[in-house]
């Protein structure tokens, strides 16, 4: 079978399954179709890419230090760390609201078309504030502290370009090396969390043929 026909195949079967949260799913419009269990994937990688920010902190050449807050990640709480903080939030946020939308429609199937609405909804909401504004965060965040391994030299060119210190102390408290534990905590948590759907709703649609 070729592989061009595989979509039509899966858009085939979910009309043929009876399922009509499957139905709904390919009839509506939607730039992130991801299944939940691959969404939660994805997020669980831009956290672990988030994590990334503590030995990004400490490859920085001397030469930087002048533009930092603190030499020690542990210390450190530069305002570029709360654009990470608040996409990594915002994962966490986007994933929970996506195990719930799941647990939702496995409890109460077979579901309504209105219930099948309303978890669609939910989901398409979970993508966009998790996979859609905290990514993005998240990538501004990694781009802005990517500055500071060119070292002084390219912090000083972005400032002069851009008109201010990305690496100025934020005043929060929150370091480096915090956020940096928390994306790693967040990431393995969502991983799992996402290795547990697949199974359960491969259990679940099992169960329903």
């Amino acid at each position: 079978m070729s592989t061009d026909s595989q979509p039509d195949d899966a858009i085939a079967q979910a009309f043929l399954s009876g399922s009509t949260y499957d139905r709904v799913r390919y009839e509506r419009h939607s730039y992130l179709r991801q299944s939940v269990p691959r969404t939660l994937a994805l997020q669980s990688a831009l956290l672990g890419a988030l994590a990334l920010l503590l030995p990004m902190y400490g490859l920085y050449p001397d030469s930087a230090a002048a533009f930092l807050p603190a030499s020690d990640p542990a210390a450190a709480s530069p305002k570029a760390l709360l654009l990470g903080l608040f996409g990594g939030v915002l994962q966490l946020l986007g994933a929970a609201l996506l195990v719930a939308a799941v647990l939702y429609r496995v409890r109460l199937a077979p579901l309504t078309e209105r219930q099948a609405h309303a978890a669609l909804n939910a989901e398409d909401f979970a993508r966009y504030v998790g996979l859609g504004t905290g990514g993005l965060a998240i990538v501004l965040s990694l781009c802005l502290f990517a500055v500071g391994l060119g070292g002084g030299e390219a912090v000083a060119s972005y400032i002069a370009a851009m008109g201010r210190n990305p690496f100025v102390d934020s005043g929060f408290g929150v370091s480096v090396a915090d956020v940096s534990l928390f994306a790693f905590a967040a990431s393995v948590t969502v991983f799992f969390a996402s290795r547990y759907l697949l199974v359960h709703l491969a259990l679940f649609h099992h169960g329903d043929e």
